[in-house]
């Protein structure tokens, strides 16, 4: 499939997307509103599923890395009410 080799690529773009809709725009506009986190969340989730679908080489291996950052903070956060719950 022809596609497979540009999605490592297009993994990249949607995670610089995601760097400038989470960090570089919410300065200028003091904050996200709540569909802009809903646009954060999305890019995550399309950056690292576009990364794993991706072809086999060395750019994939990166952009899975860089995609899976996010990824684990974001489980992090949703894990982290559950596990306070269930201590108590």
């Amino acid at each position: 499939m022809v596609l497979r080799r540009y999605l490592s690529i297009i993994s990249l773009l949607l995670f610089s997307l995601f760097i400038i809709f989470a960090f570089i725009s919410p300065i200028e506009v003091n904050g996200t509103s709540e569909t802009g986190d809903i646009v954060i969340i999305l890019l995550i989730i399309a950056s690292f599923l576009t990364a794993f679908f991706s072809q086999k080489g060395k750019l994939r291996i990166f952009a899975l890395i860089v995609s899976s950052i996010p990824v684990l903070f974001l489980l992090g956060l949703i894990l982290l009410p559950i596990l306070y719950l269930l201590e108590q």
